[in-house]
């Protein structure tokens, strides 16, 4: 099944996104091999001067004889150790930093097409739900899937998938987050001005997969999907919402498949 909902980006949905990535913050970490650098310089610097200022008030009171001698001992020595225990530690932080990125992705990234994962997909959905903002969801399954697996094996199913997420980044909103839900399941959360708007984009990609080529041992193969439309209408949660969708998904593919359904209606691609 595929997943979407259309549209333009909302103060809402930017707020929750924002939430979202500040969840993985941690206040003064080094991010980039740049800050790595910076930190280090800067951090030398000032460990420097400092050991040079009480170098320098001991030797006044106890050895002024000996002042820019020993100021340019304490900076060769003090410079080179402050740079290297800095940069080792700021080069720590950054690989902790891209490990937790990293098992971040994991924990919202589909790994096989690179979209958003089911949980991340619900997570988003419940946003645009409580911003209240008139929104689509677009359900897509991809007809008689379990066919191309039995056919042509499970490798195959995975190149069909992988095809089918790249025609989703083609057709839908470039800021519409898309995900897979699970199997041949997908989604995309779009904000439209219309239901027709988001009929529209969902006729252009049904078509689209209709006509696209699939082959597998030199045998070509047709891949269609079904799509089923509900609206984020006031009062709806994120799951009734789904659940409408859901509704309008099983009588297309109930009307064959290869079709789209939305308010009792439907069309073939």
């Amino acid at each position: 099944m595929l997943h979407a909902v259309e549209g333009r980006k909302v103060k809402g949905r930017e707020a929750g996104e924002r939430d979202h990535q500040d969840r993985w913050r941690v206040r003064g970490e080094v991010r980039t091999l740049r800050q790595v650098r910076l930190r280090t310089l800067l951090g030398s610097l000032v460990i420097v001067v400092v050991a040079d200022l009480v170098d320098l008030i001991a030797n006044l009171i106890f050895a002024p004889w000996q002042i820019v001698r020993s100021a340019i001992q304490t900076t060769l020595i003090a410079g080179p150790l402050a740079g290297y225990v800095i940069y080792t530690h700021a080069r720590a932080n950054l690989r902790l930093y891209e490990m937790k990125t990293y098992l971040a992705l994991l924990s919202t990234t589909d790994p096989l097409t690179g979209l958003l994962n089911r949980r991340a997909f619900f997570d988003r959905a419940r946003a645009v739900a409580d911003s209240r903002q008139p929104h689509m969801l677009v359900l897509v399954d991809v007809d008689r899937f379990k066919t191309v697996n039995d056919r042509f094996g499970h490798p195959t199913g995975d190149a069909v998938i992988q095809r089918v997420s790249r025609l989703m980044k083609a057709h839908f909103h470039a800021d519409a987050p898309l995900a897979r839900i699970g199997g041949e399941e997908f989604s995309a959360m779009l904000l439209t001005g219309t239901l027709e708007e988001v009929r529209a984009s969902a006729d252009a990609f049904c078509a689209a997969v209709a006509t696209e080529p699939f082959e597998a041992g030199g045998t070509g193969f047709q891949v269609t999907v079904s799509v089923g439309l509900a609206s984020f209408a006031p009062g709806r949660t994120a799951d009734d919402v789904y659940a409408l969708a859901d509704v309008q998904l099983y009588r297309a593919k109930q009307g064959g498949g290869n079709r789209v359904a939305w308010e009792g209606r439907t069309t073939a691609c």
